[in-house]
């Protein structure tokens, strides 16, 4: 029977039928409670569901014919009987007897929930001072601390306040305190007296001690890591006064290297009829500059400071232990010779200390990881750039952002004078590609994902993409573009921002799907 059941609605409902399921089918023993339970289960409007149902039932209860008619019998025998006494005219004793327990069985007894019988048939009251959060909206009121403002209910009950301390009764209660008898300082003695739920003490210690710390704002952890002093603007090693200096002249080069457009100087040649940029503005790290900052306050930091000032740039083995004399390390030039990527980056190391670019440490893990950041975009060009049509989005602000990047389409409708235009604009821009187009551009949705390469400042732009697409001050380079086949609505944000982790999970979800996909068709063909 087990067995028939698991195989059964497991054929219908696709999907594996758990044991506890079928042991609770099995503990039904009333046909219409089976009835209203598979109806939930099932949908009789099925064919399939429907012959089910009637089957388990002829399984389940074989003899239901038989419990069908002994009923009808009963009750047919019954009339016959009361047709039978009707005819005689019984005693009055013995028709009373019947009438009375009659009633006594019909009666049925209606609480109304409002009342108060109704309301503690409802509500649970612990024993004892217990906290509890109900704002008397469950429980009966006592009164509210006229401290701290609490409502205290009847199972907090009367006596000290839960949060603050300060004496809560009753306003019957209140009114034999204010008599001022030697029953009034009994009962406020008794209230006092009253236990608190347990471990309320440490828990109002720790609320005055986390209140104080909030109070002072005083900082009481320091964790000193070696690996810190990597960055030198925030080495721990240094004083305040220089860590200031240092992490201004970072933010300086920042703006410098970032700055808008607006603040560049154009110097216009009225002889030679020409407008020249002034590209003089010096974003490399002064190193003279930065051991003024150090050493200035070497007097009032110690010796260490002074130490870190000397070799701010040039590490040695006498960083560990500046007392030791120990033998120098010596620069293997031939390293530096050989031309290779690491050696470059050590040589630029002064200028990757201060951060020029404010690069991450490990840029390749950023470009493997997914963080669900996106981008959203105006029609035609959203569905341009994840089609694969458009590389190249142009942006009037630098992003530190590098790897999968979501792209969503706002919610204003393109123009179709527009559409066709920048179609006509990429068809002129590569001629040799059979570009084809979307049909469709929706809005309002999340279309796809491109993969950002690098953020390019324009003069950059301009040498590496001598006839690029955009004259934006900053270019984003995307490759790998990928489009959904299912849109996701989305509500999107100014620049770059965060997915709802559900939509992420979704739109994950789908890629993956699209690729499985894909290698079916790829091994099929």
């Amino acid at each position: 029977m087990d067995q028939w059941i698991k195989e059964g609605l497991s054929r219908i409902l696709d999907f594996q039928i758990p044991e506890d399921l079928i042991n609770y089918i099995n503990s039904i023993e009333n046909e219409n409670d089976l009835n209203e339970y598979m109806k939930t289960l099932l949908d009789f409007d099925n064919s399939q569901h429907k012959s089910f149902f009637l089957e388990l039932c002829k399984k389940k209860f074989p003899n239901r014919g038989n419990t069908i008619s002994r009923p009808q019998k009963k009750k047919i025998s019954k009339n016959k009987q009361q047709d039978f006494l009707s005819a005689v005219d019984p005693p009055p004793q013995v028709t009373q007897v019947p009438e009375a327990e009659n009633k006594a069985k019909k009666k049925t007894k209606y609480v109304n929930l409002y009342s108060q019988e109704g309301k503690n048939a409802q509500v649970v009251l612990l024993k004892g001072r217990h906290h509890c959060d109900c704002q008397a909206s469950k429980h009966e009121l006592i009164n509210n601390c006229l401290q701290c403002g609490r409502v205290v209910c009847k199972q907090e009950g009367s006596g000290p306040c839960l949060f603050c301390g300060n004496l809560v009764c009753t306003p019957e209660e209140q009114k034999e305190i204010n008599a001022k008898t030697k029953a009034s300082a009994k009962l406020v003695e008794s209230l006092m007296e009253r236990n608190r739920p347990k471990g309320w003490e440490a828990a109002v210690s720790h609320r005055n001690r986390l209140l104080e710390y909030d109070r002072t704002s005083e900082r009481r952890t320091r964790v000193t890591d070696d690996d810190s002093d990597y960055f030198s603007a925030s080495s721990v090693w240094l004083s305040a006064a220089e860590r200031d200096k240092l992490t201004k002249y970072q933010q300086s080069l920042h703006d410098k290297k970032h700055a808008s457009r607006l603040t560049k100087k154009m110097t216009f040649d009225f002889a030679g009829r020409q407008v020249i940029e002034d590209n003089t503005i010096d974003y490399e790290v002064d190193e003279e500059k930065v051991r003024q900052m150090t050493s200035g306050g070497a007097a009032s930091g110690g010796s260490g400071a002074h130490l870190l000032a000397q070799g701010l740039f040039t590490n040695t083995d006498r960083d560990v232990a500046p007392g030791v004399n120990a033998p120098l390390l010596q620069f293997d030039e031939s390293v530096e010779s050989g031309g290779g990527g690491y050696s470059s980056a050590v040589r630029g190391g002064p200028g990757q200390l201060l951060g020029q670019g404010g690069r991450v440490q490990d840029a390749e893990l950023q470009e493997m990881s997914d963080t669900g950041r996106c981008l959203s975009m105006h029609q035609p060009w959203a569905s341009l750039l994840v089609e694969g049509i458009k590389l190249h989005e142009g942006r009037t602000w630098y992003t530190h952002h590098r790897g999968r990047l979501w792209i969503a389409a706002t919610a204003k409708p393109p123009d179709q004078e527009v559409i066709r235009a920048i179609e006509n604009q990429y068809r002129v821009l590569y001629p040799d590609k059979q570009i084809k187009f979307p049909t469709f551009y929706p809005t309002g949705c999340l279309l796809g994902c491109v993969h950002v390469d690098d953020c390019l400042p324009q003069e950059e732009y301009e040498k590496l993409y001598p006839e690029g697409e955009s004259d934006s001050p900053y270019v984003f380079i995307c490759s790998n573009p990928i489009s959904l086949r299912l849109r996701f609505p989305i509500k999107g944000q100014h620049k770059i921002y965060s997915l709802e982790k559900s939509i992420h999970q979704a739109a994950v979800k789908c890629m993956q799907k699209m690729s499985k996909l894909q290698a079916i068709e790829a091994n099929a063909a």
